[in-house]
């Protein structure tokens, strides 16, 4: 007999944490069979879940720094559970590090600025040394002119010319020392301008970089969430119809369920009856769809228990072999109706209850089977 028995199963496993039914109790379609023990998908779902906040918070304050805003906009989702001290605690972290780290900018920025301030002091100060340099040039320039021109009258002597000619040299080199610095400190300025920049620049690259990287680590702790969520949510094994419990594995709390191991098996009490018989291949070419059947049960009492009679369903298309005795057979599912089934009264049908069929062929008379065997043995004999 098979009446479509239906094996309970859990793609992931998990530990027992509650049985509700057991063998031989009889549930309805939905009802909780076995409850697995949520404790560690509950707590792999909160990491995730966790992991995924953080990852929501940290993107949303790198997207605050990347635009340079002055406040982080998180996402509403987060903030929606703002009342969570888990949440709460990431969103404060996060806002924390946003001022930190604009703080820090800014101080290097301010650094850099103070210093061409100073830089441009220095210009300021070399500036006004060199304009005064070049106005004593033009003072010793006039000299120079009035000593050379006592000297080639012999009013002067030579060293009074040549003293006034170093010091001419020598005023010139240093207004030459002092346009070098002012060419040297406007050339630091620039350069300090450009670190300036680079410190946006610097913070623009980080921030692209770890956001790519969190994008991706988001994307793959939303399928871990997903997975997580579908875990918990199949922590109640369920009856998958109505029927009767048999062959339960569980039956200890704190037992583990191995991932697609059979728990138990729910059989069916309101299936029709369909019977599976083997045909030998021999006799498979005089069976056809709609051929008429009579079953009898030899598990019962033959005396008070009546044939019922079925209709051949279908057939294999191909022999299957019994491993055991190594015979070939065809399958050939035979079905019958309630009218039927309740005439066997109240007898308990059991899915692999042997049953034994008899299926009716072409009428033949008693001479017929006589002179049978011998056409086919003159058929093979005239053949060879």
């Amino acid at each position: 007999v098979d009446s479509h028995v239906k094996e309970v199963q859990h793609s992931t496993g998990g530990i027992v944490g509650e049985i509700a039914a057991h063998d031989g109790d009889r549930v309805k379609q939905g009802a909780l069979l076995v409850r697995l023990d949520p404790t560690m998908p509950a707590a792999n779902l909160a990491v995730v879940t966790k992991a995924l906040d953080q990852l929501s918070a940290r993107e949303a304050r790198l997207d605050a720094e990347r635009q340079g805003a002055g406040q982080i906009a998180f996402p509403k989702a987060l903030l929606d559970r703002g009342g969570d001290a888990v949440v709460a605690e990431i969103i404060a972290g996060e806002k924390q590090l946003f001022e930190t780290r604009r703080a820090a900018r800014s101080g290097q920025k301010g650094q850099l600025r103070e210093r061409i301030e100073q830089l441009r002091k220095e210009i300021s100060g070399d500036t006004a040394q060199a304009d005064a340099k070049s106005h004593e040039i033009v003072l010793v320039g006039e000299e120079l002119v009035s000593l050379r021109a006592l000297w080639k009258k012999r009013l002067i002597s030579i060293d009074r010319l040549t003293a006034m000619e170093r010091e001419a040299t020598r005023l010139d080199g240093e207004r030459g020392q002092l346009t070098a610095a002012l060419a040297q400190a406007e050339g630091r300025i620039a350069e300090i301008n450009l670190q300036i920049i680079q410190v946006d620049l610097d913070l623009s690259t980080e921030v692209n970089k770890d956001l790519r990287e969190i994008d991706a680590k988001i994307g793959e702790l939303m399928e871990r969430k997903v997975a997580a969520e579908d875990q918990l949510r199949r922590i109640d094994i369920r009856a998958p119809q109505d029927g009767v419990v048999q062959q339960s594995i569980a039956y200890t709390i704190g037992g583990v369920i191995t991932p697609g191991q059979i728990i138990m098996q729910i059989v069916p009490d309101s299936d029709s009856l369909a019977i599976e018989a083997r045909i030998a291949p021999s006799d498979i070419d005089q069976l056809f769809v709609g051929q008429p059947a009579a079953l009898r049960f030899s598990a019962f009492n033959q005396r008070t228990t009546p044939q019922i009679n079925g209709t051949v369903e279908r057939t294999s298309p191909d022999t299957t072999t019994d491993q055991r005795t190594g015979i070939s057979y065809y399958t050939v599912r035979i079905a019958t109706t309630s009218a039927e089934v309740a005439r066997l009264g109240q007898v308990k049908l059991v899915p692999g209850m042997p049953v034994e069929s008899f299926i009716k062929t072409a009428d033949r008379t008693v001479l017929s089977y006589l002179v049978k065997p011998l056409q086919d043995q003159i058929s093979r004999a005239f053949r060879e």
